[in-house]
């Protein structure tokens, strides 16, 4: 039986359009917008075929926060990230740094453990928000 896992879909997408430059150009020239949700989250595979996809109109957005990425265990590569502006020139990085949802106590306290970080493009998130009510750690 002849199965394929997502990662076997991956690498044969990028191995089919990198073997044969006519289903390249197909596909480069069909794809006028890229969005990526999640960028953080992506694997050397993925970047490497949405650098493909996205050569000939250069429209790529890509969404993500270099401090959540979490998915290193399954193959996500933060560098991609990181690097984004270095792979995809002309690019214009946006900054969502107002949080609707949290506190400021939250928010101070996230902002002083992801400082912390060594391979990060920086940040710094605020609200409008209250106060808060005081971080407690329980020690179980």
């Amino acid at each position: 039986m002849q199965v394929m896992d997502y990662d076997d879909l991956l690498t044969r997408f990028l191995e089919c359009i990198t073997q044969n430059p006519a289903i390249q150009e197909r596909f480069k020239s069909y794809y006028q917008y890229i969005l990526v949700d999640e960028y953080q989250d992506t694997n050397v595979c993925q970047h490497r075929w949405l650098k493909l996809l996205a050569e000939n109109f250069k429209n790529i957005c890509a969404v993500g926060d270099d401090d959540q990425s979490i998915y290193s265990w399954r193959g996500a590569e933060v560098k991609n990230i990181l690097k984004f502006e270095d792979a995809f020139k002309a690019t214009k990085v946006i900054k969502l740094e107002e949080n609707y949802r949290s506190t400021n106590n939250i928010l101070e306290a996230a902002n002083g453990l992801v400082k912390k970080n060594k391979a990060r493009l920086g940040k710094n998130l605020w609200t409008k928000k209250e106060r808060g009510e005081k971080i407690s750690v329980i020690n179980i």
